[in-house]
């Protein structure tokens, strides 16, 4: 019975964090493996992500970022690429992402993305 209960209560976390990366905005960079820490809407098409990844190359997933972002029409307009540090900014009309991804030599590679609207 109480291997029932854990199977559970395993599919239930794991369906709740499939459908709240479900939601995020498609412009917003996961990649593979990501752990979700945080995913929230702020309203009128604003969206806050906080995501963690294991041990990885800052510089690369800066790399794949940006590529991510101009796949989906964004241009860059700021970009500072250290190897345990990354701030990246890019514009798209009235939008603009900010994705900040810093190694935080604890085994984890911490990515904080920002999608704002300028009216």
């Amino acid at each position: 019975m109480k291997i029932i209960k854990t199977a559970i209560l395993l599919a239930g976390i794991s369906t709740a964090f499939a459908a709240q990366a479900a939601g995020v905005p498609s412009e917003m960079f996961q990649p593979r493996g990501a752990q979700v820490i945080k995913s929230k809407a702020q309203g009128n098409g604003e969206y806050e992500l906080e995501l963690r990844v294991r041990k990885g190359s800052v510089v690369k997933l800066a790399q794949q970022a940006a590529s991510h972002a101009q796949s989906k029409g964004y241009r860059v307009v700021e970009r500072k690429i250290d190897r345990d540090d990354a701030d990246l900014k890019f514009r798209k009309d009235s939008r603009e992402l900010n994705i900040s991804i810093e190694d935080k030599d604890n085994g984890w590679i911490e990515i904080d993305e920002d999608l704002d609207v300028n009216n």
